[in-house]
């Protein structure tokens, strides 16, 4: 994993425990953000294996197909 990458995921990992204090006592916010995190780590885990990441994808997808039907 480049060093770019590396930090993201420290980041994540710091903003993880900040949102497990945060949001200790309120679970739908906690799920919220855990959710959230995890679509994060899938992004970094998908660019690290050189992959375009899902949302990045649908994107993609969506201006190809709007530049067909325009």
């Amino acid at each position: 994993m480049s060093r770019y990458l590396e930090e993201a995921a420290d980041l994540l990992r710091k903003s993880s425990v900040a949102n497990e204090i945060t949001h200790s006592e309120f679970p739908i916010r906690l799920t919220e953000g855990r959710e959230r995190i995890a679509r994060h780590f899938a992004t970094l885990a998908a660019i690290d294996k050189g992959l375009l990441p899902a949302d990045i994808t649908s994107d993609v997808i969506a201006a190809l197909v709007s530049r067909a039907t325009a």
